[in-house]
């Protein structure tokens, strides 16, 4: 039986270990701590909590163990880009706890979409991240960051093993695949083969992809820098499976035309950094290889998170998240099966 993390999470014991360990850390780093920890949120994935400071708000997390890695992948791109992550105050790799500083309101935090413009220079900003780690994988994948295959027949190996497993689950279990989704990704399959045959060919390094990445994930920092969180979710992969979500956003939720000039600034400004050594329109039309095969990266982290928790710690909203980006993954246009989640 998996163990129960959120109840973890949810005892006083959890809470004073993360404050015998917090508190003297943020004193080392040079903040004196003015109230008790106060957890913000649990959830089956992870716990956010926050203490006040004479130096202002900090914020304090524990991932599941599928995702612990965050906290030393937050120290290693600390290390290489420090203005593309939060001030970092603590880290415990071991127990995977990570403090940061408070950057304010994330760059979307209401339900007024944010403009264009702000799309466009967080795109940027993470495909220059993603130019810089290229450089450095062997530091990003010591700190335990999960690699998903890339050469076709690995994975058609992992699609296939993944179905396998869901398909052997309880008939009343919500997250088995039926008959029609078997079918769908078996159908898909050879598209979602060509597509990884496509993206291997071409010879762009793998680097870091977030998973989810938008602007409710993304800060800008005083100088215009972006800052990104919740790296929980992040693969070593194609570094152009990073762009779906957010062009996905764009389109649906900004209404932009698929083939219109501002969706085209962009795919621009993203690719922008790999100009230098790849022709922008052959980048250009990677992405919706791309595209395909991050609705498997979906899958992957939703996989992993909820085998790392008892089935009823699941919040029934994302039960289905693991067979739906899959037959997503495989459809014909995984733009158009998409649906908003």
């Amino acid at each position: 039986m998996p163990a129960d993390h959120p109840a973890r999470w949810e005892s006083e014991e959890w809470r004073a270990g993360i404050e015998a360990w917090l508190l003297p850390a943020l004193e080392r780093s040079g903040r004196r701590p003015t109230g008790p920890v106060e957890r913000d949120r649990v959830r089956f994935w992870s716990v956010v909590a926050r203490v006040e400071t004479d130096g202002g708000r900090v914020w304090v997390k524990e991932n599941a163990p599928s995702q612990a890695f965050e906290a030393g992948l937050v120290e290693v791109v600390h290390g290489l880009v420090p203005q593309a992550v939060p001030p970092l105050l603590a880290v415990e790799r071991e127990r995977g706890w990570l403090a940061t500083a408070d950057l304010g309101a994330p760059m979307w935090h209401d339900d007024a979409v944010p403009p264009l413009r702000d799309w466009i220079d967080v795109l940027h900003d993470y495909g220059v991240l993603q130019r810089t780690l290229a450089d450095h994988a062997d530091a990003v994948l010591a700190a335990g960051v999960p690699h998903f295959p890339e050469a076709p027949d690995e994975v058609e190996a992992w699609v296939t093993s993944l179905v396998a497993g869901l398909r052997a689950l309880d008939p009343g279990d919500p997250r088995r695949l039926d008959d029609a989704e078997v079918a769908a990704v078996e159908t898909g399959l050879p598209r979602l083969r060509d597509a990884a045959d496509r993206l291997a060919a071409a010879g762009v390094p793998p680097s870091l992809q977030h998973n989810d990445l938008h602007l409710g994930n993304a800060f800008r920092r005083p100088g215009g820098a972006t800052a990104f969180i919740d790296l929980g979710d992040a693969l070593w992969t194609h570094p152009f499976t990073a762009a779906r979500i957010p062009l996905w956003i764009m389109r649906h939720r900004l209404q932009l035309d698929p083939e219109g000039p501002e969706l085209r600034r962009a795919v621009d400004a993203y690719l922008e950094p790999w100009t230098d050594r790849f022709d922008g329109a052959e980048l250009r039309g990677l992405l919706p290889d791309a595209a395909r095969l991050s609705a498997l990266h979906r899958a992957e982290s939703w996989r992993r998170l909820q085998a790392a928790v008892p089935r009823g710690r699941v919040a029934e909203p994302f039960l289905r998240s693991v067979p739906e980006w899959l037959v997503d993954a495989a459809a014909p246009d995984p733009y158009a099966a998409a649906v908003a989640r």
